[in-house]
Parts: C-alpha cells; sequence; structure tokens
C-alpha cells in the first residue's frame, strides 16, 4: 500500500515522503497513528503542490539574499576601539557588533553567517557573509584608534 507520511517515521522514511509499506503496517499503525495518509490522486496533488511551492519560496529566498548580497560586496564598516601601545585591541570585535552594524544600516543579518578572522590590531580586514551554499559578499572591516 502506498502512503504519505506526515511525520518523520523511524525506518520507514520521512515527513511528506511517498513510500510503499505492507497493508497490515499501514492500516494498523501508521494510519491509526495519524502518522500518514492513503496516497490517492487528491493527496498526491496535494503533496506535489506543497513541494512546488516548497521550492518556488526557497528560490525567492536565495534571490534576495542575491539581491542584499549585491548591494552589501564591498562595504566598510569602521569601528573606534581603545588600542594600547603596540596597537593591539583592548577587547574584541565581535561578529554580533558587526551584525549589529549592518542592522543599523538596515539588514538583518544573522551573527553566525559572519565571518572576520584575525580582529587584533588597528587595520583594514576583508570578512565575508556566508548567505547559502554558493552566495557569499565580501566585506571590510576598519578598525580606527579611538581619540581620547
Amino acid at each position: 500500500m502506498q502512503v504519505i507520511l506526515l511525520t518523520d517515521v523511524k525506518g520507514t522514511g520521512k515527513k511528506g515522503e511517498m513510500v510503499t509499506v505492507s497493508d497490515g503496517y499501514a492500516r494498523n499503525f501508521l494510519l491509526k497513528q495519524k502518522l500518514a495518509q492513503i496516497a490517492n490522486n487528491t493527496n498526491k496533488n496535494i503533496l506535489n503542490q506543497a513541494k512546488k511551492a516548497k521550492e518556488f519560496h526557497k528560490e525567492q529566498e536565495l534571490e534576495g539574499f542575491r539581491q542584499i548580497a549585491e548591494k552589501l560586496k564591498g562595504t566598510t564598516l569602521s569601528f573606534a576601539v581603545k588600542v594600547g601601545e603596540n596597537g593591539k585591541l583592548f577587547g574584541v570585535i565581535t561578529s554580533k557588533e558587526i551584525a549589529d552594524k549592518f542592522k543599523e544600516m538596515g539588514y538583518d543579518i544573522e551573527k553566525r553567517k559572519i565571518d572576520v578572522p584575525g580582529l587584533k590590531a588597528i587595520g583594514k580586514y576583508a570578512g565575508t557573509i556566508h548567505f547559502a551554499p554558493k552566495i557569499d559578499c565580501k566585506f571590510f572591516v576598519e578598525l580606527k584608534s579611538e581619540a581620547a
């Protein structure tokens, strides 16, 4: 019997998959526990429409990431920081602070998507925002000495 799984079922399949199982397993467990529904034409069409809608929304999200990445490409963020005698920072600039700076500019970027290695001294550093696979954006972080 073919059924469409409504939730993940260990050893059988994942939510939204159409699987073939024995009649007894389907009737006595999957259907009674409301873990699956019978795969008739109506339910197959609903499943296909849901998959198409999910793909469409995923593509829309990726297009939005591409547009933001294009706008932010080459942007330079400046931070005034306290430094010691040899130009080393007191403290550190975190990805959260960088995300907050982008938020001030009107872009809501998650801090875990931001990668800026080596912010230890005064200077200009290259960073990357990883929006999605194959959608990255290069930007710069400039650290300046805080005027006392």
